[in-house]
């Protein structure tokens, strides 16, 4: 796989990203693309780049970026909401257009996480998105988090917030948090992540991750996320993306994002769609080489091919 870094802009604030080639890519052609995009506090160098490693073998020219409020990608520091990384993968998308490596209406994207929710929104408004993969995402950010942390923490998250909404509005402090706080049932995966994921992919990219914040990872975010997160619901979109093509893909086992929400977005969304599982929680086989990773990206590759 070639790489290079490219600056792109969403809403006038500089974004940092890579476009990944085939290795067998020659100059001239003009390939279908996949914009791989990260889940909540998700880096470029971990799972887009992992993606796109999977991908560009399958023939695919793929792009990859890190959200606003995410260095080295500029915007309000330490500060994002769902509906900003909306407007971050549209304007991947339009920047890639214009590369000139891809066929421009051929463009596909992957969403990991709450990822996922967000490709969906931008598949609906931008008609060069031909194809979208939700991977172990969710629908309605109120079902997703009341169920992920029962009543009593949910409506202790729902204080909290209002709290902070008039701390934002009253002096301006943006209101940090750890990054996990209010995500549900995130203990095991987010601690698999720091301690496993950033120290063995692509043979470790901790230190670089450390290295990119300038303090260690995971960094404190605006609580403004968390309230994102409950405005957020792709009911009404997914049966709108007909006749484009969707592909829900989840871990069977997941207690990040349960499994109804993989079911809600296969039934909402109309043909041509897919449903994948894979035998697993949410990202213990994230990794080059796994076996159930790979078998995904193959059944992404399959997809792609016939949709993009």
């Amino acid at each position: 796989m070639k790489t290079r870094e490219v600056v792109f802009y969403s809403e006038g604030d500089k974004m940092a990203g890579t476009v990944y080639l085939p290795d067998d890519y020659k100059d001239g052609e003009k390939r279908p693309c996949i914009i791989a995009n990260s889940g909540w506090t998700g880096l470029n160098m971990v799972y887009p780049a992992l993606f796109s490693r999977a991908m560009t073998a399958k023939g695919y020219v793929c792009m990859g970026f890190d959200y606003r409020g995410f260095k080295p990608s500029e915007g309000r520091e330490k500060y994002t909401t769902l509906e900003r990384e909306v407007e971050d993968v549209a304007a991947a998308v339009n920047f890639m257009k214009a590369q000139p490596e891809i066929d421009p209406q051929r463009i596909g994207l992957i969403g990991w996480g709450v990822g996922g929710a967000v490709c969906v929104e931008v598949t609906a408004r931008e008609d060069a998105v031909k194809a979208v993969a939700t991977l172990n995402s969710f629908v309605d950010g109120v079902r997703w988090m009341r169920m992920g942390m029962g009543n009593d923490k949910y409506h202790k998250m729902l204080r909290a917030l209002e709290d902070d909404k008039i701390k934002r509005a009253t002096t301006g402090d943006p209101v940090l948090r750890h990054p996990y706080e209010f995500y549900p049932n995130i203990d095991e995966s987010g601690d698999f992540y720091v301690d496993q994921t950033l120290k063995r992919i692509d043979g470790g990219v901790s230190e670089k991750a450390n290295q990119t914040t300038g303090e260690e990872f995971p960094t404190p975010m605006s609580s403004v996320y968390a309230e994102s997160f409950l405005r957020f619901n792709i009911e009404a979109t997914l049966p709108k993306l007909a006749p484009k093509a969707v592909f829900v893909g989840h871990g069977r086992y997941n207690e990040l994002h349960d499994k109804i929400e993989a079911e809600e977005a296969y039934r909402l969304a109309k043909e041509p769609k897919e449903l994948y599982y894979v035998e697993g929680k949410h990202n213990e086989w994230m990794f080059d080489g796994d076996p159930k990773f790979e078998a995904l990206a193959d059944a992404m590759g399959e997809f792609f091919n016939k949709y993009l």
